[in-house]
This record gives structure tokens, sequence and C-alpha cells, in this order.
């Protein structure tokens, strides 16, 4: 699943709503695993909307996108 906002619409609230969404559809299917996600380093707008969800550092893929940013992985136990 991706969450993907067109450039006219960010920072609208969009991100969050769909983010939010994927959440609750989560908690509706009574997961109550880890969800993972991946964000460009330099994202900074994104890291701070999945660290606002409860989201944390798992782990760094050095250099994994073509352009050479690095990826972070980041986790959230569902449920919470």
């Amino acid at each position: 699943l991706r969450i993907a906002v067109d450039p006219v619409h960010r920072r609208s609230g969009v991100a969050q709503a769909l983010l939010s969404e994927v959440l609750a559809a989560a908690g509706a299917a009574n997961l109550h695993e880890v969800m993972l996600l991946e964000v460009a380093a330099d994202n900074e707008p994104a890291v701070a909307l999945y660290t606002a969800a409860g989201f944390g550092p798992l782990s760094r893929r050095r250099a994994y996108y073509p352009n050479g940013v690095d990826a972070l992985v980041l986790s959230r136990k569902l449920g919470q």
C-alpha cells in the first residue's frame, strides 16, 4: 500500500487523513501486529507525519533510492 498526495494538495491534511484511514482499517480488521513503512530520510514532512502517528525508527537502508538518499524504515505496533 502506498500513500501519496498530489503536490497541489500537500500540507492540507490529506496525508494525515489517509494514514488515519489505513490505521483505522487495520484496527477494524482486529490486526495487532506491527506496521512497517519506508520513507526517504530527507522527506522531513513525511517523517514528521509518521512520527506524530506513533511510528518510530527501526532501521536505515543506505543509498536506497536511485538519487542516493537513504530510506528510513519505521514501525508502529497496531492497536495502540
